[in-house]
């Protein structure tokens, strides 16, 4: 904000010094050109004499000599005049007959006044500097104030007071800002608390279904069980990706960029799933021994790329991580039918294909992946797999550890 301030303020600098040289041009140009001489009056009387009334002679043009410029101005009609010493002045000017000239003189002038027209310009400029920065720097400094208050509203959400006065010309600004941050606050509360609602009061119920659920399935059809327990199973996992989205979204788990061992992290990964395997053939390898990254955070961006996987996999997934020329990538794969041309929309909150018909989809999963891989200072590259053929779904980010190892 200081830059700006600065910025226009050398502006308004430069444009009234090019106005006033501008007119100073035109005035220059436009002046009259032609010479006129004014004689003190008091000098005249003051040199009266009787016998001479007047300090004019005429004497005879050969008798003066003076330079060819000057002799030709002479002759074309003009008044010269010449200072022979001291203060003396003397006018001379052709007479009728051009044969005698007329001399009017010595003529004392007083000293001119010394003007300092350089401390005038200054005086001037600094008087034109002080009033344009009493006109923009209030501006400016309300603006500056309401930057700051934007950066750690940014950084922590909370109700900002209006610090601007009522006679700001930023005020209508300032004030739709603080109300807007007071709006922006209590949806955050809101959102927490309906986050904690979920966490106790959706998966208490939940439970308790899948309790009874066990007591009665020797009593119902195993198809009409089983399709209770995947629908209980959806709305788990629903509550959970939800809890993971506004935890992430509010940003109330601060990231732990440490350098971590892929040994350790693949091998937990693959023990979570290890009971799939029946079903699903679940491959898990890696390429490197250290990475920073967030083991929580990435952990449950890993989760839903498998879980998303699983639900359109045929037989095969692949969970990999690669690290070359100082570039991490987390990559999940799968046999599916995969999703090209989906790509935007399937990364939107809440946004899910219209034309399934089952509750799968990537919407809220994928968000809360792409939420982990900007935190990391990456991205979420989307495409298909060519070991597999079906979806590949990749966290790009650069390590501060691989980038200095030669």
């Amino acid at each position: 904000m200081k830059f700006q301030f600065y910025r226009l303020f050398a502006f308004l600098l430069l444009s009234c010094g090019l106005v006033i040289w501008s007119f100073g041009e035109l005035a220059e140009h436009f002046a009259d050109d032609k010479y006129s001489y004014q004689i003190d009056v008091d000098d005249l009387l003051q040199t009266y004499d009787e016998q001479k009334p007047t300090n004019i002679k005429r004497v005879a043009r050969d008798s003066l000599s003076l330079p060819d410029n000057l002799q030709t101005l002479l002759l074309l009609g003009e008044t010269l005049a010449l200072r022979h010493s001291g203060d003396e002045l003397y006018y001379y000017h052709l007479d009728k007959d051009k044969s005698h000239i007329l001399v009017l003189g010595p003529v004392v002038t007083p000293p001119p006044k010394e003007t300092n027209t350089s401390l005038i310009l200054l005086g001037f400029y600094s008087s034109l500097s002080l009033v344009a920065l009493w006109l923009i720097w209030p501006v400016f400094r309300d603006l500056h104030h309401l930057q700051q208050a934007a950066i750690h509203f940014g950084k922590s959400p909370q109700k900002l007071p209006m610090q601007t006065h009522r006679h700001s010309a930023i005020y209508p600004l300032a004030k739709v800002f603080s109300s807007v941050s007071h709006q922006i606050v209590d949806f955050v509360q809101m959102h927490k608390e309906l986050s904690r609602t979920i966490s106790h009061e959706v998966r208490t119920p939940l439970a308790r279904m899948r309790f009874a659920l066990e007591i009665i399935r020797p009593q119902i059809d195993p198809n009409y069980a089983q399709r209770l327990t995947e629908d209980i199973d959806d709305i788990e996992q629903l509550a959970a990706n939800y809890l993971s989205f506004a935890r992430l979204e509010h940003k109330e788990e601060a990231l732990n960029q440490d350098s971590h061992s892929l040994d350790g992290f693949m091998d937990k990964m693959a023990q979570k799933y290890a009971i799939y395997q029946p079903k699903l053939n679940i491959v898990f390898y890696h390429q490197g021994q250290q990475a920073h990254f967030d083991p929580v955070a990435m952990t449950i961006a890993i989760q839903n790329l498998i879980q998303n996987a699983m639900r359109f996999a045929s037989h095969e997934i692949h969970v990999s991580f690669q690290q070359r020329a100082g570039q991490n990538r987390f990559c999940v794969e799968d046999d599916g039918p995969g999703f090209e041309g989906k790509g935007k929309k399937l990364m939107t909150a809440f946004e899910r294909d219209a034309q399934q018909s089952d509750n799968s989809g990537y919407g809220l999963g994928l968000y809360i992946v792409k939420k982990i891989a900007t935190w990391h200072y990456g991205k979420l590259e989307l495409s298909r797999s060519e070991k597999l053929g079906g979806a590949s779904l990749c966290i790009i980010w650069n390590d501060s550890l691989s980038a200095k190892t030669p």
